[in-house]
């Protein structure tokens, strides 16, 4: 253990995963129902709890960092760092409304989660990170019939981007039992986010036998903030109880998202030529949800653990560029059921050397399309293992359904496969804190 380098491998890691990243950039991916709103927008929970149906909010484990709560922070050991990266690959097929067969299959693979997090003190945690808040990727054509029939003008149009988020969490054990590890405990936490992004719509208009390329870009560009509120009471670990649980409560608040939106022409048979002057409009707004979770997990001596939560998302209505369509309230349940095995090693006599999880969720999407709800529906399995102190590996996979044939939607069916890699290791403090070690 004190021969390894965590930061050597690392390194070598994002090397490949920056030319994996680009190479997946390149591929012909489709998800149709990112053309609404702003995009897909991804509610998941890529770290350990992926394999439970995303089933986190009252969930803490010294192994993990749990993003979907930030009271949980408090749960890591002292004064090691965790650098958490995760990785998701999709297939999808698609089935039209009146059609029997799928249609195409799409694949991507790209990053999920990057994210930094330790404790420096018994009762304080931190954490850094990025990931999507929401994605677009979606491609189709059209044409039409133009000059009395004799020909026709096509459409092939590409959209891509999404909103990215970056953000600052901290969590603090409170109470007169904040020090003990024998006792129920209560930890709070909150989590400060900044949002950005572009969602961008490429249009490319030809016409057969005649000299027209006209190619049409639409780019919205939006900012806004949250800030997440989270609590989680619990009997902590060292309890020799049987029984162990866990309650976590989260809610969060949204700014608008604000923006600017720009159009613009190029004639791509005319290079040279000067593209017709843009149209730039400076009051776009999307406006944001409230959201509140509950969740509740029992632990039976420190090995099995059933969970489940429930989130809502109060999304004001406002229209889409669609018809018949708008934002809407929405509303996720998530269930899922794990096992720990835990063993010694060097000092630490609980080690979990590896876990298995199964789950399973449904929701509804933030978006009425054609005037129905878009439900999801998926179950999920997989697991983890400590290859040591300083490194974890984490793997899922996840099968679902989305769209309803009887409610002229598109119907998808996906598998997603997540991989998450976790570096563990002593901090360098500072003179007050001394040595993280």
């Amino acid at each position: 253990m004190q021969n390894f380098n965590p930061y050597k491998l690392l390194y070598l890691f994002l090397v490949w995963f920056i030319f994996s990243n680009e190479k997946a950039k390149a591929q012909n991916v489709s998800s149709p129902y990112s053309i609404l709103g702003i995009g897909d927008v991804d509610t998941r929970n890529y770290g350990r709890y992926f394999s439970e149906g995303g089933t986190a909010l009252a969930r803490r484990d010294v192994s993990a960092y749990n993003t979907d709560n930030p009271a949980s922070l408090t749960s890591l050991p002292n004064k090691i760092m965790h650098f958490d990266v995760s990785l998701s690959g999709r297939i999808a097929t698609f089935q039209m409304p009146g059609v029997d067969t799928s249609a195409g299959t799409s694949k991507d693979f790209i990053f999920k989660r990057l994210a930094i997090a330790f404790r420096l003190s018994k009762s304080t945690a931190f954490a850094v990170g990025l990931k999507p808040y929401s994605t677009v990727n979606y491609q189709f054509t059209s044409s039409q019939a133009v000059l009395s029939g004799n020909t026709s003008l096509t459409r092939l149009t590409d959209g891509s981007g999404g909103i990215n988020e970056v953000y600052f969490s901290i969590g603090r054990k409170i109470g007169k039992n904040a020090n003990t590890d024998t006792k129920d405990n209560l930890s709070i936490g909150a989590t400060a986010s900044y949002l950005f992004g572009s969602i961008n719509q490429l249009t490319q208009y030809t016409v057969i036998g005649l000299p027209i390329n006209i190619t049409q870009l639409n780019t919205s560009s939006y900012y806004g903030a949250s800030l997440k509120g989270g609590i989680q009471y619990y009997t902590p670990i060292a309890s020799a109880k049987k029984w162990k649980y866990k309650i976590g409560l989260t809610a969060t608040a949204y700014t608008s998202l604000k923006g600017q939106y720009v159009t613009g022409y190029v004639d791509s048979n005319n290079i040279g030529v000067t593209p017709l002057p843009q149209t730039v409009q400076d009051d776009q707004i999307f406006k944001m949800p409230y959201s509140v979770g509950f969740g509740y997990a029992a632990t039976f001596r420190s090995s099995l653990t059933y969970a489940v939560d429930v989130n809502y998302y109060d999304w004001p209505s406002q229209t889409v560029k669609y018809n018949n369509s708008s934002t809407t309230p929405a509303l996720k349940v998530s269930a899922g059921v794990e096992y720990s095995k835990k063993v010694s090693y060097f000092n630490n006599p609980a080690f979990e050397r590896y876990f298995l999880a199964v789950g399973a969720s449904a929701q509804n999407s933030y978006v009425l399309v054609n005037g129905n709800y878009l439900r999801e529906y998926s179950g999920s399995i997989g697991g983890g293992y400590n290859l040591s102190g300083s490194l974890s590996l984490t793997g899922g996979l996840e099968f679902g359904v989305r769209g309803d044939l009887n409610s002229q939607q598109i119907r998808e069916n996906y598998t997603n496969i997540v991989i998450g890699i976790t570096f563990k290791n002593a901090w360098y403090g500072t003179k007050k804190f001394g040595r993280f070690l």
